[in-house]
């Protein structure tokens, strides 16, 4: 059996979650007031702490919905070639670009980036820049058009709220 980090969150933990990802807005009260609903008996202040806990052990990013805006959604996936620190002189490099979330890691390519362009010719702009960089051996790129997310999966709770 497989283990996820959403193991490690508990029953209040994915609540606040599922709430916060419908509005990171919810007052501490209404999320407490939710939380006595679902049997869990907890205070606007512990509420509060618990959502700074959270805080500290994510990440917080915001993702567009490529359908409501006119910008795209460019993610490259980049395979580096087997130069001493290719990987991480690529990584470095694509830091002084656009791409505002970068990760590398070990599979079926090297280095994961997410850019937003204006125009599809800021696209191509983008792709041939990164094709340019000294150690890259070779780049994919899928422009999003639509996205379903569906939070139940990422944060999976015993039953519907």
């Amino acid at each position: 059996m497989t283990h996820s980090p959403s193991d490690d969150l508990d029953e209040i933990d994915r609540i606040i979650l599922s709430i916060l990802s419908d509005n990171p807005r919810t007052p501490y009260s209404d999320i407490a007031a939710e939380l006595e609903r679902r049997g869990h008996n907890m205070s606007s202040e512990g509420t509060r702490y618990r959502v700074q806990n959270l805080f500290d052990a994510t990440s917080t990013f915001y993702m567009l919905n490529p359908e409501s805006h006119d910008w795209h959604v460019l993610r490259v996936s980049v395979s580096v070639d087997d130069s001493v620190d290719a990987k991480a002189t690529v990584t470095e490099k694509l830091q002084d670009r656009p791409f505002w979330f970068i990760s590398s890691g070990v599979g079926s390519f090297d280095i994961y980036a997410v850019a937003l362009a204006k125009t599809l010719a800021e696209v191509d702009e983008y792709i041939g820049d990164v094709r340019s960089i000294e150690g890259v051996e070779s780049l994919d790129f899928f422009l999003e058009t639509h996205r379903t997310t569906d939070m139940g999966n990422y944060f999976p709770l015993g039953e519907a709220i």
